[in-house]
């Protein structure tokens, strides 16, 4: 269904679409503070550190992954039905790696710090190519709309 770029609907998408990519631009920097604040814990080995920051890292790519699933992606359905696919798809990762992170958790209390900084970096590899994915259909549906 095309709509004219005058739709109050389409307007409406394009404004949540903004203010969502904005919020998640803060996350990402949120996050990958996280991110350094864990692996510089880990680096020097403050079990009790890592915990806390685990935690934190937990809970930053929730509120994440829900303003994604909860705004972010049915905007851009709304706009883009055509690419629902890639939408679900993106959005069914972001349970495989809540239940990666779940395992992580498990894997800290169990495992000397060397596995468990294996398996963080595994992660943070896998949640980098995902983001990749998402940045480009992002970059490739705002040059179809013009501008989203």
């Amino acid at each position: 269904m095309e709509r004219s770029h005058n739709d109050p609907l389409e307007a409406g998408l394009r404004f949540r679409l903004r203010r969502a990519a904005k919020q998640i631009g803060e996350q990402h920097r949120q996050i990958e503070g996280v991110r350094l604040d864990l692996e510089a814990a880990l680096g020097a080995g403050a079990r009790a550190d890592l915990e806390a920051l685990l935690a934190r890292f937990r809970e930053a790519i929730g509120a994440h992954f829900a303003l994604e699933e909860d705004v972010f992606f049915p905007a851009l359905h709304g706009l883009h039905p055509d690419r629902s696919e890639q939408l679900e798809r993106l959005s069914s990762e972001h349970a495989i790696f809540r239940d990666m992170l779940e395992g992580l958790g498990r894997r800290f209390d169990g495992q000397a710090l060397e596995g468990f900084g294996a398996s963080f970096q595994e992660l943070v590899k896998s949640l980098a190519v995902h983001e990749t994915q998402e940045e480009q259909l992002v970059r490739e549906l705002a040059r179809l709309s013009g501008g989203t």
